[in-house]
């Protein structure tokens, strides 16, 4: 019998997998065009005496789509991030270590911070908001930190958030948290793994690649 937490990460993978086709149903592009009735019956009427049936204008065609095909979609028809400030979500169970890390962020870069000791909250605000950048511990109670993220990142894929794909995450190991799998170091959008205890210039060097950092004493 499943325990209260399973049943609610079994739900979670369930919101975050893509929706399967039902039995039977068929895909829009895969049905024939059909003869619209009325423009038929117009066109069959005799061109009365006296006077030339209309010239067709020629339609020129340039690319044959094979049906069912895959069709490009315009850049401006992609979900991008909205200009302004870049949303940071924090996911973190010491509420000491999520002050520091949103305090040095407010102060050393122009972001906006959301931080949560809850991944269930976590992953609910990931696909309510638009957020640039991720900040995880590597263990939230019975989540993993990677957990957490594949199920943000399986829903984006599935169109249930505000983008298309998950955006940068940094994972906050502690000491005795396990390393984080190799397949995961080579993922791009796993931008570093910072070590407790953080130290800001640690941090400030995480976060570079995506936010831009400035010094709050300078002009």
């Amino acid at each position: 019998m499943e325990s209260p937490a399973e049943r609610k990460w079994t739900t979670l993978r369930k919101i975050a997998s893509p929706p399967e086709k039902s039995p039977g149903e068929v895909s829009p592009l895969s049905l024939p065009d059909l003869p619209d009735p009325d423009a038929e019956a117009i066109d069959s009427e005799p061109a009365p005496v006296g006077e030339e049936e209309p010239a067709h204008t020629p339609v020129e065609i340039t690319e044959e789509v094979p049906l069912g095909s895959a069709v490009s979609v315009p850049p401006a028809a992609v979900r991008e991030p909205a200009a302004g400030p870049v949303e940071v979500l924090i996911a973190h169970p010491v509420a000491s270590t999520a002050r520091l890390i949103r305090e040095t962020l407010e102060n050393f870069t122009d972001c906006r911070v959301v931080t949560t000791a809850d991944p269930l909250r976590a992953f609910e605000l990931a696909l309510q908001k638009r957020f640039g950048l991720f900040l995880f511990a590597m263990q939230t109670g019975e989540l993993s930190g990677p957990m957490l993220y594949e199920l943000i990142s399986k829903a984006c894929t599935a169109g249930r958030g505000p983008r298309l794909l998950a955006p940068a995450v940094i994972f906050v190991r502690e000491k005795d948290d396990p390393h984080l799998p190799d397949v995961l170091t080579r993922d791009v959008r796993i931008k570093d793994v910072l070590h407790k205890p953080i130290r800001i210039e640690r941090l400030l060097e995480a976060v570079a690649g995506v936010l831009e950092v400035r010094d709050p004493t300078a002009g």
